[in-house]
């Protein structure tokens, strides 16, 4: 049980880039929230239970499994998760660096449309 071979190993280098992501991910989510003015202390525990605990750790108990089982299918489920989890979070991330232009809503387009035209 070499943690260090792990570590090396696809597995193990998957693991570590979904945890380096994780925490980018949460560091530029926090500085555009506060930008926005929309940071909510609450939001730290949400960001641990849903990316930690509901993403980040399912995924690495299916490389750990898969590492040391020597079970291709399970190293292949949890590379595959970690496959998606990064460019999900990869994707986040660059969110919060270019957040999306704020959206014309239905209401502003509705009264755009029903206001008179000026007339000279």
């Amino acid at each position: 049980m070499d943690i260090a071979a792990f570590l090396a190993s696809p597995e193990g280098l998957a693991l570590k880039a979904a945890l380096a992501l994780a925490g980018v991910d949460f560091l530029f989510g926090v500085y555009a929230a506060a930008k926005d003015g929309t940071f909510a202390l609450d939001a730290i525990a949400a960001f641990l239970r849903k990316h930690l605990l509901g993403r980040v750790f399912p995924i690495g108990t299916l490389l750990v499994i898969g590492y040391y089982s020597h079970d291709g299918a399970m190293s292949a489920a949890g590379l595959a998760a970690g496959t998606a989890y990064v460019a999900e979070t990869a994707a986040s991330i660059y969110g919060s660096i270019n957040p999306p232009a704020p959206s014309v809503t239905a209401e502003a387009k509705a009264a755009e449309a029903t206001n008179p035209v000026p007339t000279d």
